[in-house]
């Protein structure tokens, strides 16, 4: 068996590219709709929980690899989007809230560790993604400003993912 180690980094961030997009796309489809939270339930659901689940896979081929900062990530990255799944399913949004916290711990973590200021950055529009669910989950009004705002932000985190996962992959592009 061959002793080459491949780091799931590149594979967390293609993952992260996918599923912020979804969350983009749907919020962004959902702004201005009746039925939008119904439509961004089914979404999530569908997609949350499997994505959630390949990475928590990451995570243990993370710790396979030695980094730690990337297995505690994966690792919540998992729980956070089966933990959407429950929000979403419950209409609570404390849990995105708590959600987002986490994330901006994270990236304050990924600033001490000296991690990319551009994986700072996306830790950070990831916790203004959850925290933009759970205002939209909160509001009363079902076409709620706030599904075109995390809709945005999922885009935006989308976009700075997959530069990241191209970056890291073909090692020709700058990660700042």
């Amino acid at each position: 068996m061959s002793e080459n180690r491949i780091d799931p980094t590149v594979a967390g961030l293609f993952l992260t590219a996918f599923i912020t997009l979804v969350f983009g796309f749907v919020g962004i489809l959902t702004y201005g709709k009746v039925d939008g939270a119904s439509a961004l339930t089914a979404a999530t659901l569908a997609m949350s929980s499997v994505v959630g689940l390949v990475f928590l896979v990451l995570t243990v081929s993370a710790i396979r690899f030695g980094n730690a900062f990337a297995a505690s990530l994966f690792g919540f990255i998992g729980v956070a989007l089966v933990g959407a799944t429950v929000g979403l399913t419950a209409g609570s949004a404390y849990l995105f809230f708590i959600i987002a916290i986490v994330f901006i711990v994270f990236a304050l973590v990924a600033l001490l560790v000296g991690a990319p200021k551009l994986l700072m950055i996306l830790l950070f529009f990831v916790a203004l993604i959850y925290l933009f669910v759970g205002l939209f989950v909160n509001a009363a009004d079902p076409e709620s400003v706030f599904a075109l705002v995390f809709g945005l932000f999922g885009v935006l985190a989308g976009v700075l993912a997959l530069y990241m996962a191209f970056a890291l992959s073909t090692q020709k592009l700058p990660v700042f």
